[in-house]
């Protein structure tokens, strides 16, 4: 036995060899704490996934699996997992694989967009995925109810949750030149813009949904005045042209600008609450007119042609627009076998008595509106047919007194009574001029019988005494003629030579 050689133990199966224990400890070390490891790495990725969702678009133009991230405030919250046709073909499925931290972000009102390269109304988005590629962008809702499945919106909103303002909703019989993005203008300056709109019930009208940032919501009151702001209005009527616009941005894509009264410091306008309903008025001067709460008919006939009077045109009184026409009709007479023209017109009686100082507020009831209104009709207070304008032509009505009016008054009988009118200008005019020429034929006929005279009794006298005139000055013409050859003769004797040379000097 050599000395390199341990003797075996006596008690040790024959065959059987014992293994060094501490070497087999060291080598299942290392994979067991790989195994650790993963184990808690996978936990650990597991505690920090979070749901999985779906979000169904209209396409999937920009979207590809396993790159395209979701987004809140460009923070990445999520990864696109795959994309798949919608059951009916119609839209696409995305899956969504989100990070446990946007968990509480997924509730029922949450919307969810994809962000690309957009040229709209509002503006240019989306240049900066030109580089980064296109991703998904998330507006959490305000909802407690959680949600797994959303349709995500194909047109980016223009107004997220964290974005100070309020919202309103305008009434308008069309949407005009209106689009998302359009501009809402307050005294000339953008404060909002339009992030709706649809059609009413019935077809009745649209309702526009619009937003007004802060701090300039404060400016809708419940008084505010709405109305379309488009392009550039020009208008030509009784008051001559007018000129109007917002802005240059304005006339390619429309707008909508409002107004609201600020009260006073003791009663300052109240503020109008969010999602308030408003009118959206065709124009500013309609916006502008105060709600009548008070609206007196009257019938005015005219024996005239009423051309260049338009419904609408105003019911002025010494300058104060008083009321507007309402009705133009034609009235055939059966009796005089004629026709006249009925103009239908509505006075606001309360723009008279918030205007007029004498004005008590007992004096504005019908019964002393109507004692008033006889009191000014016997005194000549009549309805007239103006021209307004001489280029266009376009006419309104006149209330004023006439000293020489025919006596009139007021059947309140009637449903709608009726004024007693004054002929227009233009017949006043025509009544003149007839007046002219009957003077002047008059005139023309005193003239006649003064030549006539003339002829027959100053001519004769006049012919003899221009022929004794003819005769004296032909006299004249012999003797200056026969005085003119008696010099020449002189001088022709006394120097010859003058013929030649002309006359010499003295």
């Amino acid at each position: 036995m050599t000395p390199n050689e341990m003797p075996l133990p006596d008690d040790l199966p024959s065959g059987q060899v014992s293994p060094p224990r501490q070497r087999l400890g060291m080598i299942w070390i290392v994979p067991l704490l790989a195994i650790l490891v993963g184990i808690g790495l996978a936990v650990q990725a597991i505690r920090a996934r979070g749901p999985e969702i779906v979000l169904q678009f209209a396409a999937a133009e920009g979207l590809e699996a396993n790159k395209t991230r979701v987004k809140f405030k460009e923070v990445e919250i999520g990864v696109v997992k795959g994309i798949s046709l919608s059951a009916d073909r119609n839209a696409v499925r995305v899956r969504v694989q989100m990070d446990k931290q946007a968990e509480g972000l997924l509730v029922d009102d949450t919307r969810f967009w994809v962000v690309r390269p957009r040229v709209a109304a509002g503006g240019v988005s989306g240049l900066a995925t030109l580089l980064s590629g296109a991703y998904i962008a998330l507006d959490p809702g305000k909802s407690t109810q959680a949600r797994e499945e959303f349709v995500g919106l194909e047109v980016p909103p223009l107004v997220t949750s964290n974005t100070p303002g309020r919202q309103f909703r305008l009434s308008a019989s069309d949407l005009g030149s209106l689009d998302i993005g359009t501009p809402v203008y307050f005294r000339r300056i953008q404060v909002g813009r339009v992030v709706g709109y649809a059609m009413q019930k019935e077809g009745a009208g649209v309702d526009v949904q619009i937003f007004v940032d802060a701090p300039y919501d404060v400016f809708v009151t419940r008084a505010a005045r709405f109305w379309h702001a488009s392009g550039i209005d020009l208008s030509l009527g009784v008051d001559g042209v007018k000129f109007d616009m917002q802005s240059l941005l304005s006339v390619a894509l429309g707008g909508i600008a409002f107004a609201s009264p600020v009260g006073n410091d003791e009663e300052p306008a109240p503020r109008a609450e969010a999602g308030a309903s408003f009118v959206l008025h065709p124009d500013q001067a309609t916006a502008s007119r105060l709600p009548e709460t008070r609206v007196h008919k009257y019938v005015l006939t005219f024996r005239e042609s009423v051309r260049g009077l338009a419904v609408g045109a105003p019911v002025d009184f010494r300058g104060f627009v008083a009321g507007e026409v309402s009705r133009i009709d034609l009235n055939f007479d059966r009796q005089k076998t004629d026709f006249a023209m009925q103009v239908e017109i509505s006075l606001y009686p309360e723009r008279l008595a918030r205007h007029a100082r004498s004005f008590a507020e007992g004096e504005v009831s019908d019964q002393a509106l109507r004692e008033t209104m006889d009191r000014m009709v016997a005194k000549g207070f009549r309805a007239q047919l103006r021209t307004g304008n001489l280029l266009t032509g376009q006419c309104y009505i006149a209330l004023d007194f006439f000293a020489k009016a025919r006596p009139g008054k007021i059947d309140w009988r009637k449903r709608r009574p009726d004024l007693p009118v004054q002929p227009g200008t233009l017949d006043s005019l025509q009544d003149q001029l007839l007046a002219f020429v009957e003077s002047t034929r008059h005139t023309l006929n005193h003239v006649d019988q003064l030549v006539v005279r003339l002829d027959q009794q100053v001519a004769p006298e006049l012919v003899a005494t221009l022929r004794d005139a003819r005769r004296t000055l032909d006299g004249a013409e012999r003797m200056l003629a026969s005085a003119d050859v008696r010099n020449l003769a002189d001088l022709l004797e006394r120097q010859p030579e003058s013929l030649l040379t002309g006359k010499k000097g003295e």
